[in-house]
């Protein structure tokens, strides 16, 4: 039986007063982005003021600690094991910003039991509204039963895609069955790798007509991710924080009314940034 099944919600533990909020972070494919997307939306957020965890939810293929650079001395895997305290598995990237590591290709952690994934919930759910303002959650691409649990269950169900036609068939794809099997209505959108704005909408408005024609979820586009080769190189190296970036996710926290507080850029920085625009 699935975690969707159960019908595990991850927003607030009953009974529970918490201002604790979830972002689910979903794509119908893999390679559009969505880790570097998680880990950015992590680092905005921290910068702000507020305790971020990202939890790394694909159980067996875990690559935020890759994209961090950071191996965890525990992870999830050494909690189902026995061999160390859920505690233990949270890794500190700064004073504010946390991250679980699922682990990186265990096989087992793919294959839990019902009980097991649902006392990793309830530890989850402990551990966020104790500790955090935000929890980002990095889901496995592609439609799986407990992708559609955690997209439904969040706050925020944000779906990122690119321009490629099967990425956008894709994305559309997962939110039809996110809305009709997890009763969702609204969803953000985040279109990466794009060449302009104009690129941008242009995906947005595909997806917007499908979604008005054939289910009932609501798309709100809350903004683009430039396509920059410096950030490929950045990955490489294990520092993926590039500027250019970093600006492109402030913007879209803000057109999601997240509480966010921007870096104000320096005067040349703000003119070569307008001049690249035109």
């Amino acid at each position: 039986m699935s975690l969707n099944q159960q019908a595990v919600h991850l927003k607030h533990r009953e009974g529970a007063a918490s201002g604790t909020k979830y972002i689910a972070i979903a794509s119908g494919k893999g390679g559009v982005g969505k880790t570097i997307l998680s880990i950015s939306i992590g680092k905005c957020l921290s910068d702000s003021g507020k305790r971020v965890l990202i939890i790394d939810a694909d159980f067996g293929l875990s690559n935020v600690h890759l994209m961090l650079g950071i191996t965890p001395k525990k992870n999830l895997s050494h909690f189902f094991y026995g061999e160390a305290s859920f505690e233990d598995t949270v890794v500190q990237v700064s004073d504010r910003f946390s991250f679980i590591s699922s682990g990186s290709g265990i096989y087992e952690l793919a294959k839990l039991s019902k009980d097991q994934v649902l006392n990793l919930v309830r530890r989850l759910q402990e551990l966020a509204e104790d500790n955090y303002d935000y929890v980002i959650f990095d889901t496995p691409p592609g439609i799986h039963d407990d992708t559609i649990a955690v997209v439904s269950s969040a706050d925020f169900p944000l779906i990122i895609t690119t321009p490629e036609p099967t990425a956008v068939a894709d994305a559309y794809a997962l939110i039809k069955i996110v809305n009709k099997e997890g009763q969702v209505d609204t969803f953000f959108l985040v279109v990466n790798k794009v060449e302009s704005d104009k690129e941008g909408q242009k995906v947005y408005e595909s997806i917007r007509l499908l979604s008005e024609r054939y289910v009932s979820a609501q798309i709100k586009h809350v903004g683009n991710i430039r396509y920059r080769k410096m950030l490929i190189r950045k990955i490489i190296e294990q520092e993926p924080f590039e500027r250019g970036f970093i600006g492109d996710v402030y913007n879209i926290l803000s057109n999601m009314e997240l509480e966010v507080k921007p870096v104000k850029r320096g005067f040349w920085e703000s003119i070569v940034s307008r001049l690249l625009r035109r």
